[in-house]
């Protein structure tokens, strides 16, 4: 999710190639939003010059899990987007059959998605289960204070059935060094920070975004495993490697090409391990 570009084919099974829509693009603008997380009180008025040159439109859909899954209960299909994707038709997404969505709100302390309240909106109204993805730069301020920059700006939570709890999307630097300066232990409290004023704030854990690669060079162990449910980056396997202090994964990003209708060109796909009746059930309340 961020700016390193390697072909799917040439990933190595451990290491996730991830998707440059998560991390802020020279030229955005930093905006001012709220939103209580219900999807009825954002505000956006960015001034994002940035343009989108894609000008794919192909319409099929592929959101169907690939035979080689390795798990039989890794059957709902979801997206993940960003203001690189402007314009989505919510419901012929619905209609294709994905289950969820997260979309970008915020990054570090100092931008807000100029697509966030469209994306957000247009997939509740849709009813499709959506939620908002923060990602962190360790580089910029401490995990409290961006946990607060997020739950302002749109990564709240309701137990209205249809809002996850927020993201914490926290991997490779695109800016500097891969684990932004910080030692294990460090990072390790960066993280505890952001899930404890996250928790204090909207009353649920925030999901984790990594591979296992960086997690596990980055962060090491902090028994976030029992508290923060999973979702891991790795494309071209058949089961996803996953950090060490998980035991299993929730949602797993398997691709940045998938097909979906209502969207022009690749959007980065994911599955979750469950049925509806569990995704709902998580999303009202864990």
């Amino acid at each position: 999710m961020l700016l390193l570009s390697v072909l799917v084919g040439c990933i190595d099974s451990n290491v996730s190639k991830v998707h440059h829509a998560h991390a802020f693009r020279p030229g955005d603008t930093a905006v001012t939003s709220t939103d209580s997380g219900s999807g009825d009180t954002d505000t956006d008025t960015d001034t994002d010059t940035d343009t989108d040159t894609d000008t794919d439109t192909d319409t099929d859909t592929d959101t169907s899990p690939p035979p080689d899954t390795g798990d039989a209960s890794a059957t709902l299909v979801g997206i993940d987007v960003s203001s690189y994707d402007p314009g989505i038709d919510w419901a012929s997404v619905a209609a294709s059959g994905v289950s969820f969505a997260f979309t970008k709100a915020t990054e570090g302390t100092y931008y807000t998605s100029s697509e966030f309240s469209n994306q957000y909106e247009g997939a509740y109204y849709a009813g499709i289960i959506r939620g908002a993805y923060h990602f962190a730069n360790p580089s910029d301020s401490d995990g409290a204070t961006q946990a607060d920059f997020f739950v302002d700006n749109g990564g709240g939570w309701s137990a209205d059935g249809l809002t996850f709890p927020g993201v914490l999307d926290i991997e490779y630097n695109p800016y500097g060094s891969t684990c932004y300066d910080l030692s294990k232990s460090q990072m390790a409290t960066w993280v505890a920070d952001f899930d404890a004023e996250y928790v204090a704030r909207t009353g649920r854990h925030a999901i984790v975004y990594s591979t296992a690669n960086w997690w596990d060079d980055c962060v090491g162990s902090g028994n976030f495993g029992e508290t923060m449910p999973l979702w891991v980056a790795n494309y071209g396997v058949s089961s996803p490697s996953i950090p060490g202090e998980w035991s299993s994964w929730m949602f797993w990003q398997y691709t940045d090409a998938a097909s979906v209708s209502g969207i022009s060109g690749g959007v980065d796909g994911s599955y979750y391990k469950g049925d509806i009746d569990d995704l709902r059930t998580f999303a009202t309340s864990g």
